[in-house]
């Protein structure tokens, strides 16, 4: 069984923020259509929205509902769904800075994970700098900063798996390491 732990979101007492493990579902956005059952608690009006975010399922109940009383199935529907990752439809958020937040979000999760993991135990590190327009802006740094493979390492690794993750990333570019000289005399 998928682990899942409920978030309240104070500011909206309708909204419940399903967070699970961040690699179990790829997309972002709105959720279009999910698997059964939760698929049912959308149709009968139980859930009036379901989002996709990095590492969680958002869930917005419909009028007249309470989390005391549809909690458990709103659970249960997810867990069934989570087990069914190839049956949710999604459509990308719009919006440029709901669009940068998420790239940000998904990139530094593989510069803290996979990518990264496979930088450092080359002697490097990629740190990220900033992910805007759906363009990602990295510094390499250590073995990476200078390394004839690094250009591959940033397409073949990040890039790809970003991509996956995210399909209307542009690009994934470097940020050039300045070098500090001294001031001539």
């Amino acid at each position: 069984m998928v682990p899942l732990h409920p978030q309240r979101c104070a500011d909206e007492p309708d909204l419940l923020r399903w967070v699970i493990p961040a690699d179990l579902l790829d997309s972002v956005g709105v959720v279009a259509a999910a698997p059964p059952p939760l698929a049912g608690l959308l149709a009968d009006g139980t859930l009036a929205e379901l989002r996709l975010e990095p590492a969680a399922v958002v869930t917005r109940l419909g009028p007249r509902r309470s989390w005391i009383d549809q909690g458990p199935r709103v659970r249960g529907a997810l867990h069934a769904a989570l087990g069914e990752p190839d049956g949710w439809h999604v459509v990308p958020d719009s919006g440029a800075w709901a669009g940068d937040a998420v790239l940000r979000t998904l990139a530094q999760q593989l510069l803290d994970g996979p990518v990264g993991q496979f930088a450092a135990a080359h002697g490097g590190r990629i740190d990220l700098v900033e992910a805007r327009d759906d363009v990602v802006t990295v510094r390499l740094a250590g073995a990476c900063n200078g390394c004839p493979a690094a250009r591959s390492t940033l397409h073949g690794q990040l890039e790809r798996r970003l991509r996956q993750r995210y399909p209307a990333l542009r690009a994934v570019v470097d940020e050039p390491t300045r070098s500090i000289r001294p001031a001539p005399r």
